[in-house]
């Protein structure tokens, strides 16, 4: 399978085209410049294309009463785009299967929203997938204090994008009870009486102790979502659970479960997990975001069960830095604590007035950090000048 997106005129993202997105992506820019606008882009992209798919099985397999409608407006304003839409908006997402098919979803302006315009009305059965997409937001610190205050905040809203974080959060915290987060020295736990939960986090280190997970540190909060999402779905993620929740359950609340006769059995259908990040690197000190990724692609990568695509948006220079460490680190057949990388599954680009810079040097098999380097560059001939 081979994804493609191309935007023109969307918000800060005027002229963006990527022919070829890599199994991680990593996306680097100036706040505002659109990283996060993208990301999310591709993620509403990827979602309409799973649900096509959904739709096109449930026909092929004799059930004609679709469990959803496309309401582009809906979306657009869960995803906080409506004043991002211009008169000559076009996004552009395309999908070349293994077989070679080619299917193309469109969105075009049409008055206040999108219009949808797929090259297709459905997926032929050999091209039928069976994705989960997962976005884990920059606001997921918030989730320390939601999970322990939750039950009073009934009816609240903090944002799509952040309730989707927490569903998955929440339902990772179903499957794993601990994990290590040894590059800060804490382990977190979960502990679970009846239908409430209790997170904690416990010391590691030379000095014990064990606090509530909503009073750790805010590297802590903001680290611990990202790694239990990944390794959740890396590792634990069960397609065949989703699918009943999905699937069949709707068939079931239709009446329609005796007519259901899979085209395709669900263990031959492709399936794959795409995960988004927002800035990964919040409140951690450099060396902690570069232990951070090595833990990150460990789990999606190297100890992982299911099949994994990476997407980040960061202002780290300190990451990016890092990935040329793991990129020598695969191509010598070492390991950096636990993690390399392949150069070849890579693309890191820098957005740049609305525009894509790519930082991939290929025959020299690193990425290009020169550019991110300028700020520091300018400071120290600032230094040097006032010593004149």
């Amino acid at each position: 399978m081979t994804e493609s997106i191309q935007i023109k005129n969307f918000g800060p993202l005027k002229n963006i085209q990527i022919d070829k997105i890599k199994p991680f992506t990593v996306l680097i820019g100036e706040s505002g410049s659109g990283k996060s606008t993208l990301m999310k882009l591709l993620a509403l992209c990827r979602w309409l294309y799973k649900m096509y798919n959904i739709r096109s099985y449930l026909q092929k397999s004799k059930i004609s009463k679709s469990p959803f409608r496309f309401r582009m407006d809906t979306y657009v304003k869960n995803c906080g785009f409506d004043q991002y839409i211009q008169s000559d908006t076009e996004i552009v997402y395309r999908n070349q299967t293994d077989s070679g098919n080619r299917y193309e979803i469109r969105l075009t302006k049409n008055k206040s929203s999108l219009s949808i315009l797929p090259n297709f009305k459905n997926i032929e059965v050999k091209d039928i997938a069976f994705n989960k997409i997962s976005f884990i937001s920059e606001t997921r610190n918030i989730i320390p204090l939601w999970a322990d205050r939750g039950a009073s905040f009934t009816g609240s809203y903090l944002g799509y994008y952040f309730h989707e974080t927490y569903k998955d959060f929440d339902l990772a915290t179903e499957t794993i009870k601990d994990m290590d987060m040894s590059f800060l020295d804490v382990k977190f736990k979960v502990k679970k009486k009846g239908s409430l939960k209790n997170y904690s986090i416990f010391s590691t280190g030379t000095e014990s102790f064990e606090i509530d997970f909503k009073n750790s540190s805010s590297g802590t909060q903001t680290s611990v979502p990202i790694l239990l999402i990944s390794e959740y779905f890396s590792k634990y993620f069960k397609f065949e659970d989703a699918f009943n929740r999905s699937v069949l359950a709707y068939l079931s609340n239709i009446d329609e479960l005796e007519s259901f006769r899979p085209v395709k059995n669900l263990e031959d259908i492709s399936k794959k997990i795409f995960i988004h990040i927002e800035e990964p690197e919040l409140s951690l000190f450099p060396n902690a975001q570069c232990e951070l990724m090595n833990k990150l692609l460990s789990n999606c990568f190297a100890e992982k069960v299911n099949l994994v695509d990476l997407f980040v948006s960061t202002h780290s220079p300190y990451f990016i830095n890092h990935l040329n460490l793991l990129i020598k680190a695969f191509d010598t057949h070492n390991k950096v604590n636990g993690a390399s990388f392949n150069y070849d599954q890579l693309a890191v680009y820098q957005v740049v007035e609305g525009e894509l810079e790519n930082l991939m040097v290929k025959n020299e098999r690193l990425v290009n950090t020169n550019p991110l380097s300028e700020t520091i560059n300018m400071i120290y001939d600032q230094y040097n000048a006032l010593g004149k």
